[in-house]
């Protein structure tokens, strides 16, 4: 099987999701996340139909067990769920695209990517700077 082959083979199939991730279903779940002030809350928009979600994705859980006592981390699948997508990006301000990661701390947006800016370093660094 060549690369592309495995790829157009994972790229449109829902991979499985780590536990760690949580999956706001209701503009309520959204809500009680943007209000947090404890935790830092994580967001990330995911398409299993996007060949750049497939390689963001990973990034974002590298580091989810190095922080699972200080962030939650929040699984939007942008296509199942676009309702709450746009809720998410009506109550932050910020854009709805896919991928998208939204780090929000105590209510408010902190620092925001998408697409090849969602790297393992690039978030470290911006958690780093909190």
């Amino acid at each position: 099987m060549s690369f592309f082959s495995g790829l157009r083979g994972i790229i449109g199939t829902p991979q499985e999701l780590s536990d760690k991730w949580e999956i706001p279903e209701t503009e309520s779940d959204v809500d009680a996340l943007l209000e947090n002030s404890g935790n830092i809350q994580i967001i990330y928009k995911h398409s299993y139909s996007c060949g750049v979600c497939v390689m963001t994705k990973p990034a974002v859980e590298a580091f989810m067990e190095e922080y699972k006592e200080t962030a939650d981390f929040h699984f939007i699948d942008v296509k199942q769920n676009r309702p709450i997508s746009n809720y998410v990006a009506g109550e932050t301000g910020v854009r709805h695209e896919s991928p998208q990661i939204i780090i929000v701390r105590k209510g408010e947006v902190f620092w925001s990517a998408s697409h090849g800016m969602i790297r393992e370093g690039v978030i470290r660094e911006a958690l780093s700077e909190m």
